[in-house]
């Protein structure tokens, strides 16, 4: 039977193991302190190489925005860096105020111009001068702009009267043009109605008037061809008539036989009647040597006692029927000598 032979190791073998395995504990705690130094970004912090000594924490308070303190695995503390922006230091204080933010106007308006001829302008229930007026502004008022028509001719405005009205764009001045919105509900522009066509009146026909007609005798067979009144004092009433046909060469023909009656202001003239006739004796006047038919009569005997008046006269044949139509001649202050000629042409 073989023995198992026991070993035993020199006891300054022992020692000598001892210190080495004491001397890498020593180096491996460096190690991590070292380690973990580095992997914190701070610079590492050397290990006295004097006994290990039992860290006691204490708590110390943290500025805001600062990192507390780590402690590594050896017991040692790193302290975090802060961030940047908590070790930039504040912008410092200004005495220049800050800029204010310029009024954006919300809503358009208009004034009616100042250099209108007239002192006040028309608004209208809509945008036409065929819509009803229902007041007037004055120059220079001004109105806020709630609408427009389609052709921004016209500008919706309130209020006159009460009522929303509108007002042609020529006659104001605007603000904030840009603003301005087309206007809601517009209202359509009134038809005016259509007139009731008047038949036309009727002229009537040209109705001959027939002055000779029911007078007696031939009628109108005289026609009045000229008087001159002439002046010859006033004492008497002279009447020097021709009766002739005229368009027989150059010398109208005389006609004997006839005579005239004679009124005065309506009031028959005695002594012109049948009695006297004209006769064949021609006497030169005004308009020829055509006068045959002499008359006088005194202003006397005239009614009103003058010769003045208005005096209507017309012909009689030789039976004493009518051969004209009534002819009118006025007679003026002293006026008494009359030349008068009638003519069958």
């Amino acid at each position: 039977m073989r023995m198992k032979s026991t070993f035993t190791p020199p006891v300054r073998q022992v020692s000598l193991r001892r210190s080495v395995l004491r001397l890498l504990a020593l180096c491996l705690g460096a190690m991590l302190v070292a380690g973990c130094g580095l992997l914190s970004g701070t610079e590492a912090t050397s290990t006295p190489t004097r006994a290990m000594v039992a860290v006691v924490p204490t708590f110390t308070s943290t500025p805001e925005g600062a990192m507390a303190p780590q402690t590594s695995g050896g017991g040692a503390t790193t302290q975090q860096t802060a961030p940047a922006a908590a070790q930039q230091q504040a912008p410092a204080a200004t005495d220049t105020p800050a800029p204010t933010d310029t009024p954006v106007p919300t809503v358009a308006r208009f004034t009616v111009k100042t250099d209108l001829t007239a002192a006040n302008v028309n608004v209208r229930t809509g945008p036409s001068t065929a819509f009803a007026i229902i007041g007037t502004v004055s120059r220079g008022a001004q109105f806020d702009i709630s609408g427009r028509n389609q052709e921004y001719t016209w500008f919706q405005f309130c209020c006159v009267a009460g009522q929303t009205g509108w007002i042609f764009s020529n006659l104001v001045n605007v603000e904030n043009a840009h603003l301005i919105t087309l206007a809601q509900n517009i209202p359509a522009t009134p038809v005016p109605p259509t007139p009731t066509p008047v038949p036309p009146t009727p002229v009537p026909a040209p109705v001959h008037v027939d002055h000779c007609a029911g007078i007696g005798g031939d009628g109108c067979k005289f026609r009045l061809r000229n008087t001159d009144p002439a002046d010859n004092g006033g004492g008497e009433l002279k009447l020097l008539i021709g009766f002739v046909h005229g368009g027989r060469g150059d010398e109208p023909q005389v006609h004997g036989g006839y005579f005239v009656e004679l009124q005065k202001n309506g009031v028959q003239v005695h002594g012109f009647d049948h009695h006297t006739r004209g006769g064949t004796n021609v006497i030169e006047g005004p308009r020829g040597k055509v006068y045959h038919y002499d008359k006088s009569v005194s202003a006397s005997s005239l009614p009103g006692g003058n010769v003045a008046g208005t005096y209507t006269i017309w012909v009689k044949d030789g039976n004493g029927e009518r051969d004209s139509q009534n002819f009118n001649f006025t007679l003026h202050g002293n006026q008494g000598l009359v030349w008068l000629v009638f003519d069958q042409n």
